[in-house]
């Protein structure tokens, strides 16, 4: 691959993030898809003519989200009929993997200039409790919801209550502090609805407190080892994020800024049972395509779906505190799903930006024992 091919990103965006029956709860998600591509077109000055082929995730493709969304967003939003669109759920890691395939397509040399996004609207979807009878036979039904994988994860690995809960705040007091000092204004494109304008993440509670989040019941089991709470969880929320991908030719030759470059990526797969420790072989293989270690990257964004196998993917990877979810992460901000790993991507390259870093890493675990990773560089 010549360097020419390499993949950059030239800019990334998000809605804000809404609890689920909040801000945005009336929105459908194709038009949370378009607000995104519309402020990608806006802000790089790249026409939508010049797109080709749009790559959206979204994990819970039914109802509202079924029938190709990518397509049908691109339709409802006006944009040009000449371009296609695919819609790809790996779950949480939907959108991450959309970016990754992204990527991959403009390295083989497929095409020059990829929009990428994510969504889910979880308050317009329900989820689905379905198992092939084949897969309740492998393994315990009872054991597979995502909240009991976190409580199998904090049992194994002693993860008490307490430390799960301190994780809990420290999501809050970032993403707070983030919001408060316009660390993601960068990143933020405004949804209008029609109760108004919605400017900012809702989730983030600034009156969280330690022994707010110690009062909470469990809700996953209920022996006495149980630890697992809705405050040391991520809610359910709705959002969209989205970043335009283009080879390091297009982006020099249309005097487009590089946010960063990406650089290695990996997808693998794991227990099931265990899900949340997906981060950890796939963050590894990450490093390992590109001659990294951990000491190397600067800044990590791990999707923090429960505080449980954050807790545990930071100490197997030995991540430091100091790198790791600056603003908050989706206990604080919200795990819209499919949307989660183009706004964890998004909010890495803005603060990479911010902090002149040289390495981020976003890092995922996926619903049904996956993780998946992906390595960005400046510049």
């Amino acid at each position: 691959m010549s360097d020419s091919q390499q993949a950059v990103i030239v800019d990334a965006v998000r809605t804000p993030q809404a609890r689920k029956d909040g801000a945005l709860a009336e929105q459908y998600p194709e038009d949370l898809v378009t607000t995104i591509l519309d402020a990608l077109v806006e802000r790089t000055g790249v026409p939508a003519a010049d797109w080709d082929d749009f790559r959206l995730g979204c994990a819970n493709q039914e109802n509202e989200q079924g029938r190709n969304l990518a397509r049908q967003s691109l339709l409802a939003g006006g944009f040009p009929e000449t371009v296609p669109g695919s819609t790809t759920t790996r779950l949480c890691g939907s959108s991450l993997t959309a970016l990754n395939d992204a990527a991959r397509a403009i390295e083989a040399g497929d095409g020059a200039v990829y929009p990428v996004a994510g969504v889910e609207q979880m308050s317009r979807i329900p989820f689905s409790d379905w198992l092939h009878p084949a897969i309740e036979r492998r393994y315990d039904p009872d054991r597979l919801p995502m909240g009991q994988t976190a409580e199998t994860i904090a049992r194994e690995h002693s993860i008490s209550r307490e430390d799960q809960d301190r994780f809990a705040l420290r999501s809050h007091e970032r993403a707070v502090e983030a919001t408060e000092s316009g660390r993601f204004d960068d990143e933020l494109v405004p949804v209008e609805t029609d109760e108004g304008l919605v400017d900012e993440d809702e989730t983030p509670r600034p009156d969280t407190t330690f022994e707010t989040l110690n009062d909470l019941p469990t809700v996953f089991r209920d022996d006495d080892e149980a630890s697992v709470t809705p405050g040391n969880a991520s809610p359910l929320t709705d959002g969209a994020a989205g970043l335009l991908v283009t080879s390091a030719s297009y982006a020099e030759e249309h005097d487009l800024d590089v946010l960063a470059r990406v650089t290695t990526r990996a997808v693998v797969g794991v227990d099931p049972l265990v899900m949340g420790r997906g981060p950890i072989p796939a963050t590894r293989a990450a490093l390992a395509d590109a001659n990294l270690t951990m000491d190397d990257v600067d800044l990590v964004e791990l999707n923090e779906a429960f505080a449980a196998q954050s807790l545990h993917c930071a100490d197997e990877l030995e991540i430091p505190d100091e790198k790791l979810n600056v603003n908050g992460g989706a206990i604080a901000l919200g795990h819209p799903l499919g949307c989660s790993g183009a706004r964890i991507s998004t909010t890495l390259l803005h603060e990479m930006e911010t902090r002149e870093a040289d390495v981020g890493l976003a890092t995922m675990c996926v619903g049904f024992g996956q993780g998946v990773a992906t390595v960005f560089e400046r510049p």
